[in-house]
């Protein structure tokens, strides 16, 4: 399927094709990473952006660090053997019929500048995704046994045995 947009493939000048491979070119689904010469105080000045379109002004996309894992997994892993990776179909109307834009996660879809983009990497997207696969959570039982283990840390300190009158306490 061809990629609806007309300047699918990174603006002349972002890719430095001298030190980097020819299979290096950013499309709609592709996971980038950038320095943002034009980002806002307090704002991301080293995106890691999940493309949606790229223009001949604008790269368009879902900014990674502003989500948390979970959601982060299910964006890019939303089913098993499935993933928006290079997907043509990782579009800004994918994300927002998913509810990815409505449900406040707004903030992390961003538009950038081209023109203040530089040292633009695209990175292996199915590393990504096979990380996040194996992130690990806690098991209910593992939990409170770290609970208990704290209660009981705790306990120790408060109910300290002081030393009989007369002896120093080690």
């Amino acid at each position: 399927m061809v990629v609806p947009f007309v300047d699918s493939v990174i603006p002349a000048g972002l890719l430095n094709t001298a030190t980097t491979p020819t299979n290096n070119v950013a499309t709609t689904g592709s996971l980038v990473t950038f320095n943002y010469l034009y980002h806002k105080p307090g704002h991301d000045a080293y995106p890691l952006v999940l493309v949606t379109d790229i223009s001949t002004q604008y790269l368009r996309g879902m900014n990674l660090h502003y989500l948390t894992f979970p959601v982060i997994k299910n964006l890019i892993y939303p089913a098993p053997g499935r993933s928006v990776c290079n997907s043509p179909q990782f579009t800004y109307q994918y994300l927002k019929s998913k509810g990815y834009i409505n449900r406040g996660q707004k903030g992390a879809f961003r538009q950038y500048k081209v023109s203040g983009i530089s040292r633009l990497r695209k990175l292996d997207c199915a590393a990504i995704v096979n990380a996040l696969a194996i992130s690990r959570s806690f098991d209910p039982n593992e939990i409170e046994a770290i609970r208990k283990t704290v209660r009981e840390q705790i306990r120790r300190i408060v109910n300290f045995q002081a030393a009989p009158t007369g002896e120093m306490p080690i």
